[in-house]
């Protein structure tokens, strides 16, 4: 995270159109962002390396002149003071297995074009959120991933989202692509607390993300006789070929089916993609039971390097 985010978040706009340029910065508020521009993605990169800081978001198109956005989006990775930094890829077209192979490369937000600005700005305070949710977290999280990292087998309980988000990535020490699976296993956690057990469906959260009322409207069921004493149960179980992780939730199940795999409608939507993103990314397989109470995911082991 960058010093700029007890001020302004700092976002580089990349893409080799000017006009779209002028239309995205027009789009975010000068007083709420500092906003820098790159016409194309070399441009992009020298600016990357040049920051000492680094930027807080960065949204580029995926179609531009070498180097296109993923190739961006590649290298980035590589720097230091990007590594983590979240990234919205824009599309002309929302095909499930190129936001696959997007989200694979760490872009996890995309916008279709054409787009209103009141939807690049909502996916922008979207990924920010999602950003430093994931900057404090590991800061948190250090010690318990070090305790998590010496298990055989483990059973924990927990009620909130923020504790799903903790123990998520407490978890994915245990998997060999680490920063994958904290993203599969933050989905699945948080939709056993927020679906499950708090019984928000699809089109509720949908509708309570996008008028900024989500966590509100979660910390108010949580303290509803219905749902305050539900917990979220994981059992942990490692093995020298595979880690099982099961989660089961309290919740009266849903038909998780839909969601399997990753539509054209909701691949570029801030939620809907959990379960999907947990098929695609980081585990081996996903296994629903008891009416989709319960699920069980199974990844490959983290290499343990000798003393």
């Amino acid at each position: 995270m960058s010093a700029a985010v007890a001020s302004r978040p700092r976002i580089l706009l990349v893409d080799d159109e000017p006009f779209n340029l002028e239309i995205m910065a027009d789009a975010l508020p000068a007083e709420a962002y500092e906003v820098s521009t790159a016409s194309g993605g070399q441009r992009a990169l020298t600016l990357m390396r040049e920051d000492a800081t680094g930027f807080d978001l960065i949204v580029l198109d995926r179609r531009m002149a070498a180097p296109d956005g993923l190739e961006v989006l590649r290298q980035m990775r590589a720097l230091p003071t990007q590594a983590h930094t979240p990234v919205i890829v824009q599309t002309a077209v929302a095909d499930p297995d190129m936001v696959a192979e997007g989200i694979a490369a760490g872009a996890y937000f995309y916008l279709t074009k054409p787009y209103r600005a009141a939807s690049l700005l909502g996916l922008v305070q979207a990924a920010l959120a999602h950003h430093f949710e994931r900057v404090r977290l590991r800061l948190e999280v250090r010690e318990l991933r070090r305790t998590v990292g010496l298990v055989d087998a483990a059973q924990f309980r927990f009620r909130s989202v923020d504790e799903a988000s903790a123990l998520a990535h407490g978890l994915s020490v245990l998997c060999a692509t680490p920063d994958l699976a904290a993203i599969g296993l933050s989905e699945l956690l948080r939709n056993a607390v927020e679906h499950g057990n708090l019984a928000i469906g699809y089109d509720t959260k949908t509708a309570l993300v996008q008028s900024g009322r989500w966590r509100e409207e979660v910390e108010r069921r949580m303290r509803l006789p219905a749902y305050r004493d539900r917990r979220v149960w994981v059992d942990v179980r490692r093995a020298p070929e595979r880690v099982s992780i099961t989660i089961r939730d309290e919740g009266a199940g849903f038909d998780w089916r839909p969601f399997m795999n990753l539509s054209a409608e909701r691949a570029t939507q801030v939620n809907g993609r959990g379960i999907s993103l947990a098929c695609r990314l980081g585990f081996l397989s996903v296994t629903y039971r008891d009416g989709g109470r319960e699920v069980v995911v199974e990844c490959a082991p983290a290499v343990v390097c000798p003393d």
